[in-house]
């Protein structure tokens, strides 16, 4: 799957050029793509009313061939101009073919009542206003129009992306487009992955539009969806004279009194997920709680800072936060580990809101470290809300990432999972089984094994979140969303590892 910005996109346009491919026909192949797509999802546009708003880019361009290719079919076509006439030579010739159809032409501007008018009774509107250059908020304006079509009973189709909607960051502004369908045109765009977060896409379905292979030629890719081809065969295999040791050892520091459970979650789910040697780190106080449902796990006691250095002995891996609390004396025990550990570091939940107190402690860390923030989290350490979280998830975790030198997993619908060198993976495995507390702890210790088995941190956390989701994929299918718990899906998980692996 090909996922590339909007300024990739352009610059394969421009490298299709020399394989005799010209703008214009790019235009004409977008179009009858789109087009085709209208009529095979509608089976037959013979009569429909069709509106197609049009503005004055490429964008506009492509809208102007639909609406070419609708009335050959026999649709009634109207051409709305949202910003007055083309501004491009491509999209201009392309609208006086459209004009020489007799096809009807109206100015938003010009003519508002005449197009409510026409609206009121429509079947079909195709959005062809901004496309994949779109960026920063509509204004009043084009809100006007926005909302119009968005009130409209009618099928809304968007030309390769709904008008409001930046494809590089997944940001949608004020009155955005809520089409019914997106055709995306050539590749995929970062936004196109984030459908739960963006009902506006609607179904996204791509289309060709002829460019030749060699045009991606030197076009890289940063962003991906996670999948089994890439997980499976970054999972490390157990050797045949394999030991406790050499599989992994993991220190896991969690858990406090009234979370008790966060601790058993997260090493349970670091056993079952392959570590060798995972030892539980807890204050004395829980230890007779916990040590009965973890029968398999040495323990070890972290009261304070001074227990670190000592814990840290021999690990491959930390996990850190599951349950801990947050204080002084948390904040301590967190800030030794990263100023000791020689290892890749994992922060959840109560890690990170300590760490909110003072981020710039992670920037200094020696060590990997991975941060697995949920939205509140994320707004926490940010220093912003929630909702500006959700405006651009996904551009929020990569500027992160970079700005910290970690691995982002920033968890949600769309788990998105950011690494500093700027790649960022997408998941879309999980169900909302998962919103459940002690879904994350879970996730850690999946997480923070692989890690001590040896992966990468960055390819470890994009495994344990697909890993994590295609598991609660299966498990609700047993269990149902309502019944399943956290712990359920390790059952799930070994099946998989048993049929993908060994």
């Amino acid at each position: 799957m090909r996922i590339v910005t909007s300024k990739q996109m352009k610059q394969i346009e421009q490298n299709s050029t020399q394989y005799q491919m010209t703008y214009l026909r790019l235009m004409e192949n977008a179009g009858c793509a789109a087009a085709q797509f209208i009529v095979e999802t509608l089976h037959n546009v013979d009569g429909l009313n069709c509106v197609v708003f049009c503005g004055k880019g490429n964008n506009g361009g492509d809208g102007f061939v639909v609406a070419r290719k609708l009335s050959e079919l026999g649709a009634d076509v109207t051409i709305i101009l949202t910003d007055g006439e083309p501004k491009t030579e491509d999209a201009a010739k392309m609208l006086h073919l459209v004009r020489m159809m007799n096809v009807s032409v109206l100015s938003f501007e010009n003519e508002p009542e005449l197009v409510n008018t026409i609206v009121a009774d429509v079947d079909v509107i195709i959005d062809a206003m901004f496309g994949s250059g779109f960026h920063g908020e509509l204004d009043s304006y084009c809100r006007q129009i926005t909302s119009l079509i968005n009130s409209a009973i009618a099928a809304v189709f968007s030309l390769d992306i709904p008008s409001g909607i930046n494809c590089d960051t997944g940001e949608a502004a004020q009155d955005a487009v809520s089409a019914d369908f997106t055709i995306a045109f050539d590749s995929y765009k970062p936004a196109h992955m984030l459908p739960k977060y963006l009902p506006n896409l609607g179904h996204v379905t791509l289309v060709s539009i002829g460019i030749d292979p060699l045009s991606y030629n030197n076009i890289e890719q940063n962003h991906f969806v996670a999948d089994e081809s890439f997980v499976y065969p970054k999972i490390p295999r157990k050797e045949k004279y394999a030991h406790k040791t050499s599989t992994g050892k993991l220190l896991n520091i969690a858990g406090g009194i009234g979370c008790t459970g966060a601790a058993i979650l997260s090493s349970t789910a670091a056993l079952r997920s392959g570590a060798g040697y995972v030892v539980t780190a807890v204050p004395q106080l829980i230890y007779p709680i916990v040590a009965p449902s973890l029968i398999q796990s040495p323990f070890c006691f972290i009261e304070t800072a001074s227990d670190v250095a000592s814990a840290l002995n021999g690990v491959s891996a930390v996990s850190i936060g599951c349950g801990m609390g947050t204080g002084q004396r948390q904040r301590g025990i967190l800030e030794e580990v990263l100023y000791l550990a020689k290892c890749p570091v994992v922060i959840d939940a109560d890690g990170i809101n300590n760490l909110a107190m003072d981020i710039s402690i992670v920037s200094d860390a020696k060590c990997p470290v991975v941060l697995t923030p949920h939205f509140g989290e994320m707004a926490n350490i940010c220093r912003t809300s929630v909702k500006e979280i959700q405006k651009a998830p996904l551009l929020c975790a990569q500027e992160l990432a970079i700005q910290l030198k970690v691995v982002i997993v920033l968890k949600g619908a769309h788990t998105i999972i950011a690494s500093p060198d700027g790649r960022t993976f997408i998941n879309h495995t999980g169900n909302p089984g998962l919103a459940k507390a002690g879904s994350g702890d879970v996730l850690t210790g999946i997480l923070t094994s692989l890690i001590s088995q040896g992966m990468d941190p960055f390819d470890a956390a994009v495994s344990a979140v697909y890993l994590h989701g295609a598991a609660a994929d299966r498990c609700v299918e047993r269990m149902s969303e309502y019944f399943m718990q956290p712990d359920d899906i390790l059952i799930d998980l070994g099946r998989m590892l048993k049929e993908q692996i060994r």
